[in-house]
């Protein structure tokens, strides 16, 4: 799932990847936290989102990772209209275990680029960075080799030399690889960290101590919520597991996690979603460190969510809201921010 605004009407929308259905749900918002009924356009098995503006028209277009099944994933191209309305621009073959995206423009063209992760066959892995034209098409990727399951990825200058870097999470050994981009799109052997081990299943890049060093963090299924605190070099120091939130039974491990202010005091929070169980908030000190989990009450009976994101759902409010995607019933929970 993907926050950004379609239309010019000011008001934030969400696009939502249905694998189940193979469909792609376009939620215009009404600027009250409310949104309109979905705008559906069918996309084989799509698992993953990314938006941003390929062509330079001035309107957000969508990048969506196809899963392969039994065959080749694809990546696909649909530009946007500015009306809520998408049409398929371009495809390009991925391989079978491809899953997640992230667009920054890595080359410093000034035209938005789009690298993929591709799991393989559970040993090794690949990245695969496709430079844009400018005019909504993608070039013939560079490939990198990824060991240990590449799943998730974001996009972040990491070293400080305002290029776009790359975290990639490995599910498989519960750690994450960053790669520095040396400047011309091309990136540099990955250096592995450990994230708190288990299956680290996303990753976000946040400055987390408001001092132009960007750290990383972490959902891990197994552990909680972990984080790694730049040096501000691009290297990163031990892993902080903070872990689910306390009960009888404790809280599930996350599934993804969104980086925002919620209480508006200054520090970035962290807000998770579970598969089965509530999702939960750590609020952030302004130092790097959180406090201990606390769950969103009444989120249990929102069964499913393997996305959340986080946005100003309400024009004009500051607080920012929730989203979370709802598997079992076909639904997007919204959760407006009461402060």
């Amino acid at each position: 799932m993907v926050t950004a605004q379609f239309t010019r009407a000011g008001n934030l929308d969400l696009a939502v990847a249905d694998y189940l259905t193979s469909q792609i749900s376009v939620l215009l918002g009404n600027g009250d936290g409310t949104f309109q009924k979905a705008i559906k356009f069918g996309v084989a098995a799509p698992i993953a989102l990314a938006v941003g503006d390929l062509n330079g028209d001035g309107n957000a277009d969508l990048i969506v990772v196809e899963s392969g099944g039994t065959g080749a994933g694809a990546l696909a191209i649909f530009l946007g209209e500015g009306n809520g309305h998408f049409r398929l621009k371009a495809t390009y073959k991925l391989g079978v275990e491809a899953g997640f995206v992230a667009v920054a423009d890595y080359n410093n063209d000034g035209h938005l680029d789009v690298a993929t992760t591709d799991a393989g066959n559970g040993m090794e892995g690949v990245l695969r960075v496709f430079f844009g034209t400018g005019e909504g098409t993608l070039l013939k990727p560079t490939i990198y080799k990824i060991a240990n399951t590449p799943g998730s990825l974001a996009a972040g200058d990491l070293n400080g030399e305002h290029h776009a870097d790359l975290a990639v999470a490995q599910f498989a050994t519960g750690s994450i690889a960053v790669l520095l981009n040396d400047g011309t799109g091309h990136f540099k052997k990955p250096t592995t960290y450990n994230a708190g081990g288990g299956e680290v299943v996303d990753v976000k890049i946040a400055d987390l101590r408001n001092d132009g060093r960007n750290d990383l963090v972490i959902a891990n299924l197994s552990a909680g919520m972990v984080v790694l605190l730049n040096k501000g070099n691009g290297a990163f120091g031990r892993a902080t597991v903070y872990p689910p939130c306390a009960g009888s039974p404790p809280c599930e491990g996350p599934q993804a996690v969104t980086v925002a202010d919620f209480n508006l005091d200054g520090h970035l929070d962290a807000a998770v979603a579970t598969n089965i169980d509530d999702s939960y908030f750590y609020y952030g000190k302004g130092d790097g460190t959180f406090g201990l989990a606390i769950p969103i009450k009444d989120t249990i009976e929102f069964k499913g969510g393997y996305s959340i994101a986080a946005g100003n759902f309400i024009t004009g409010n500051k607080a920012p809201d929730l989203a979370i995607p709802i598997e079992e019933y076909g639904k997007v929970a919204i959760l407006l921010n009461t402060q």
